[in-house]
This record gives structure tokens, sequence and C-alpha cells, in this order.
């Protein structure tokens, strides 16, 4: 396996959903091998569940799981230990997985590819890829520059300067989309969606990529503009509380909505670091995490935070809220954390060492998704046994 080089910021920046064990698999060439994975289904294994998985939700009663290769598995709705591989037509590494109801639901993954599934993750359906991305973007960038000049024959002196540095920077870009349709191909992964309907989705990716469907996939609207995100950060994770949206970050750049993404308005970062999730839990706090353990909520949309205190000190990528109010977080390392009504942040490890991208709670017990494939906490395996499963599955 290796890494991609143009992804290999975005592995540097600690993104775990995508990078520190996503990117795998992928190369820059450019060649039409190289993109054979878009339309390629996904291969029949009966090793997924030891495999790489990014990510998992709940479709009514059945939990749905993607990862790498395009493998995505939906476990039987009477029993969390069955599970069956679904039937996907693309073998690029999925990077996250969202359902607005049993039957409806949609994945994300490298090379632009969202796909849709309308049977509760049995069968899915390509609705978007890198090369209609290129596409959408060539269009974006276009309508930008005629707008652009336009308004430079209507704009004062004093207006006229920042408008041309703008109409310089839409060029720019659309020379980098136009190079790419012609020699290098996509390259953007989309790191996680958010499904406000059974028509509705907003998707988001690397360099600030923001995208919305309103009719089940068949068309796409890029939304970049509507972000102010000059420096194109890689944005990584969005939660949805009500019609409240939430977007986290690279570099701690978020942003926030209150309207379903209608409108979007940047928040103040709380720490120069990096978001790699967030939730919104029980009672509507917003929680947010990334780098070196770092941990904060707030209750006003990211208007204001609140550090936790934690001992953790491994990047952390995904949490949820349990039954009982509690707040759980996963990470790197097999790190778990753990913090209670009071805010007590308590660590702990599981015994597998592995990256851990995902949890979700099924009855007693919590399912995580990571390098090692599915898991469980309280840990159904010894750390010798989790050795010997992880080289098993090599």
């Amino acid at each position: 396996m290796r890494l991609s080089p143009t992804h290999v910021g975005l592995l540097l920046a600690g993104t775990l959903s995508m990078n520190a064990i996503a990117q795998e698999g992928s190369t820059d060439s450019g060649s039409a091998a190289e993109y054979e994975v878009i339309e390629a289904p996904a291969l029949t294994s009966n090793k997924i569940k030891e495999s790489i998985l990014i990510e998992v939700a709940r479709a009514g009663e059945s939990l749905v799981a993607v990862g790498a290769h395009g493998n995505i598995i939906v476990s039987d709705s009477q029993d969390i230990n069955t599970w069956q591989q679904a039937s996907v037509p693309t073998s690029v590494l999925l990077t996250s997985v969202d359902f607005s109801d049993a039957q409806h639901g949609w994945a994300t993954g490298h090379h632009g590819v969202i796909i849709k599934s309308t049977d509760g993750g049995d069968s899915w359906q390509r609705v978007l890829d890198g090369f209609k991305l290129l596409e959408l973007e060539a269009d974006f960038y276009q309508q930008q520059i005629t707008k652009l000049e336009a308004a430079i024959e209507q704009a004062d002196d004093a207006e006229v300067g920042d408008l041309e540095w703008d109409l310089d920077t839409a060029k720019f870009q659309l020379e980098n989309v136009q190079q790419a349709q012609q020699e290098s191909g996509p390259s953007k992964p989309f790191l996680d969606i958010v499904a406000l309907s059974n028509d509705i989705a907003i998707a988001i990716g690397a360099y600030g990529t923001l995208v919305k469907t309103t009719d089940g996939g068949a068309n796409w609207d890029l939304l970049n503009d509507k972000l102010d995100n000059p420096n194109g950060f890689h944005l990584n994770a969005i939660s949805q509380n009500g019609v409240q949206l939430f977007i986290a970050g690279e570099a701690g750049t978020a942003y926030s909505s209150d309207d379903n993404g209608e409108t979007w308005q940047a928040v103040p970062p709380p720490y120069p670091g990096s978001f790699f999730g967030a939730h919104f839990d029980n009672q509507g706090r917003l929680w947010t995490y990334g780098l070196r353990g770092n941990i904060f909520y707030s209750d006003d949309l990211g208007a204001s935070y609140t550090q936790v205190e934690s001992e953790a000190n491994a990047n952390l990528s995904a949490g949820y809220t349990d039954a009982e109010g509690n707040q759980w977080l996963v990470g790197n390392s097999g790190t778990l954390v753990k913090i209670d009504a009071e805010l007590t942040a308590k660590e702990y490890s599981h015994p597998s060492n592995a990256v851990i991208t995902d949890i979700i709670q099924v009855g007693d017990e919590k399912v995580l998704t990571g390098r090692s494939g599915l898991l469980y906490w309280p840990a159904r395996i010894s750390k010798e046994e989790a050795v010997l499963t992880a080289q098993g599955a090599q």
C-alpha cells in the first residue's frame, strides 16, 4: 500500500478519519488505472470485519460501516454479531456514512465519490465522482470570473484593487481545475456527509469543498463560496442538531449554521490546532475535539467554548453521547475518553492499541471502527489476541 503524496498534508494534519489510516492505496500518477477504482465494484471478502473501517452509522435497527476499498457491511437488525457485505459500485476508500431514516443513506469517499442507498445499506448507487466534481468546479469558477469582471467595470477606484485580486484568484483556480481535467484527474476526497432528509444532503471535504443536493443526488451545487475560507482549509466533520449545523476543520477552522446550511458563519477557534470531530449531545451542547487530546464544548454553537481537562494526548476524531449523558470520544492508539455530567474526563485504552475512528452504542456495548476493523468496548479480546487478529488481517 502507498500513501498519496497529494494527501500527505492531510495525514500530517492528523485528519484521522481519512488520513491516519485511510490514505493507503492511493497514488497521484493521474493514470487511468488509478481512477478505475471509481467505477470498479467493491470485491467480495469474508475479512471485511477485520479490515480498515472508517465510520459506522445507524440505519433503523441495523448498523452500517464503511471503509477501505469500497467496503460496506450491514449488521443484522436483531444480532450485532452478524454482518453482511453490501453491493457497492466503487472501490475507493469510503470516509463517512449517514442515514436520514432506516432506508435512505449516503456515504462519501476518495476521488470525489458520493454514493447513496435506498434499501438500508444493502445496495448503493454512485451519484457523484471526482470527474463530475471537476465539472462543477469549472462552472463555479467561470461564473465567478464573469461576475467579477462585470463588477470591476462598475466599481469605483477604492474597490477595484480587491476585486482584481479576487478575479486573479478565480482565474488561478480555474486553471488548476482545467489542468486536472486534462492531465492529473480528480484528487479531492470527501471527508464527511450529513443527511438532512431522504433527498437533501451536504458533503464536505479537502481544500474547503462543500457540496449540496436537494433532489436525492441527481444534481449537486458547489457552495465553497458560502464559507469564509480563503486559505482553502480542509473541512473534516459536519454535525447536525435540528436546523443547526456545525463544520469542524483544519487549523481551528469552524463554521456554524442555524438554517440548515442556507447560510454559514465563521466561528472563532478556541485554539490554533485542527478539529477532527464534532457532535451535539442530547441537550444540544456542541462538542469539538482534535489534536493532542484537545476537547471543547459550546452552549452557543461555537460562539464561545469551554475546554475540558483531560490526560489524553492522542488525536481524537469521533464521539457520541450515551443514554446516561456521558460523552465518549475515540482516537489514536486505542484511546477512548469518557466525560461524565460533571465534566470529569477519564481515559481508557483498547487492548488492540489500534487507531479508532468511530464509536456507536448498541445495547450494553459500544461498537468501534478503525484500523483493525470492527472492535467493541468493553473489549472482547485481550491485547495478545488483538495483535494476532491484526496480523491475520494483513
